[in-house]
């Protein structure tokens, strides 16, 4: 009974062992949110601390771990790195932050690998951000002038828009007023899907991130801004 119930032990410390760093990875960007932004930047230069962006090239791991489980207890030991960042910062010292280790692993993995700069590309962009270079490639995506990536349909053969070239399918709905009523989230998910089911499906997204950004751009330059 006594070897059963160690084995059992010895199972469930495994078991967490290999679920807890995948856990803690999957929620390094939402650490780096909560924990870091609000005094720190990722490659945009200082704000209340430092830059974090290289910071695991600066430091080592082991001292990362140690100044983010607790900069006070660091700067207590005369340890010189503590103590130049704690006055070259005007004696304002980083909270404490009660994190586990594999949170902190999760942590540094996502600053090495460059993740907050990755997680904000990933993050979609606006029409309103468009240059007027990309409303123009928008229409010529939108008429044909300009083929998608993935090879797909250009939105003429099915839509059209009361503006502009009197041409466009009419297998579909008119798409003037398309960005007024749906907006980016909407119309980016529609604009990725393939207009008709088809057999195989295409290798890539109907419209690409910057395909879609710019027929966005165009549909919101036709139907006008709403915001």
């Amino acid at each position: 009974m006594t070897s059963l119930i160690r084995g059992l032990a010895l199972g469930v410390c495994i078991w967490g062992w290999l679920m807890a760093p995948a856990f803690a990875a999957s929620d390094a960007a939402g650490l780096f949110n909560t924990k870091c932004t609000g005094c720190h930047t990722f490659g945009k230069g200082i704000r209340v601390g430092p830059d974090l962006k290289r910071v695991t090239d600066r430091h080592t791991r082991a001292w990362l771990i140690a100044w983010i489980k607790s900069s006070s207890k660091l700067i207590a030991s005369g340890d010189p790195i503590a103590l130049a960042l704690f006055h070259a910062f005007k004696d304002q010292r980083m909270p404490d932050h009660d994190l586990s280790d594999a949170q902190i692993a999760a942590l540094l993995d996502f600053l090495a690998a460059n993740g907050p700069e990755a997680d904000e590309q990933l993050r979609l962009r606006d029409a309103s951000t468009a240059s007027a270079a990309d409303v123009e490639w928008g229409r010529q995506l939108f008429y044909g002038e300009s083929k998608l990536k993935s090879g797909d349909l250009a939105c003429v053969a099915c839509h059209s828009v009361s503006r502009g070239a009197a041409i466009g399918g009419r297998l579909a709905d008119d798409l003037t007023n398309a960005y007024r009523r749906y907006h980016d989230k909407a119309l980016d998910h529609v604009l990725k899907q393939p207009c008709l089911p088809r057999e195989p499906l295409l290798p890539l997204a109907r419209a690409e991130d910057r395909e879609s950004l710019a027929l966005r751009a165009f549909l919101r330059s036709i139907g006008g801004a709403t915001r």
